[in-house]
């Protein structure tokens, strides 16, 4: 798994129900903090769900970083993202998960963003384009059948939502005022998000499930695969070689 080149993207897709083998190799590198936050949810699926991919985001960065996985520190922005700590600021990443599925997005020196969504039954469809589409989503969405709103509303929040995680504001913006073309051109944007109107957005349709990566300017390339268990095996088949292993 070799980090990326500077005018390049990774992602890498986890199927975290795939990790149950490597939960307690996964859940050492974690630290304290992470393994409370672990044993916070409800059940053994999401704690398991919870430590697979924080841990494989680890040895991904850790591979980047050519650094031992458990040594790496994080800081969290004022709305949650979290980043790298000390000399590795360089490397940026996202990570989103829907049920079972992760993403993870690398990248170095510019922030990128990324998401998916399980696409399922939605109970008030309707309501949710309202709230959060444009005038000119909303009027298109609507005109659609049943099923092509709820296909559409999932690419669209999926954009947004990709947008949103790359600025690191999250969901505090008024996505009404966020409009962002198919082709992934940011059109209509809120004032606090001007810093972010030149990314772009892409579908990641190998995935078989709604999922974007925006991306900034300049950055056209980026590859989507699916991570390789046997790095997994690896890695924790050879612990010596844990701080310069490309995971």
């Amino acid at each position: 798994m070799p980090a990326p080149e500077t005018d390049k993207i990774r992602v890498w897709q986890i199927n975290l129900d795939e990790l149950t083998g490597f939960t307690r190799h996964l859940e050492a590198i974690l630290s304290a903090d992470e393994r409370k936050r672990a044993y916070a949810f409800a059940t053994p699926l999401l704690q398991q769900r919870f430590i697979g991919g924080r841990g494989v985001l680890r040895l991904v960065l850790g591979a980047c970083c050519d650094k031992a996985p458990e040594s790496l520190e994080f800081i969290y922005g004022p709305y949650g993202k979290p980043y790298l700590a000390g000399a590795e600021t360089d490397w940026k990443f996202n990570m989103a998960h829907s049920n079972h599925i992760a993403l993870i997005a690398v990248s170095r020196y510019v922030e990128i963003g990324v998401d998916v969504e399980i696409d399922r039954p939605l109970t008030d469809l309707a309501a949710l384009i309202n709230l959060c589409f444009s005038e000119q989503e909303r009027n298109a969405c609507l005109a659609m059948t049943q099923e092509q709103q709820r296909t559409e509303f999932y690419r669209i929040w999926t954009y947004k939502e990709a947008l949103l995680k790359a600025s690191g504001k999250g969901l505090q913006m008024d996505l009404q005022e966020l409009e962002i073309a198919r082709d992934g051109t940011v059109l209509r944007w809120p004032t606090k998000l001007q810093a972010y109107s030149t990314y772009r957005v892409y579908p990641l349709p190998l995935l078989n499930v709604p999922a974007a990566l925006a991306v900034g300017p300049g950055l056209t390339h980026w590859q989507c695969e699916e991570l390789p268990l046997q790095a997994l095996e690896n890695f924790f088949t050879y612990p010596i070689n844990r701080g310069s292993r490309h995971v």
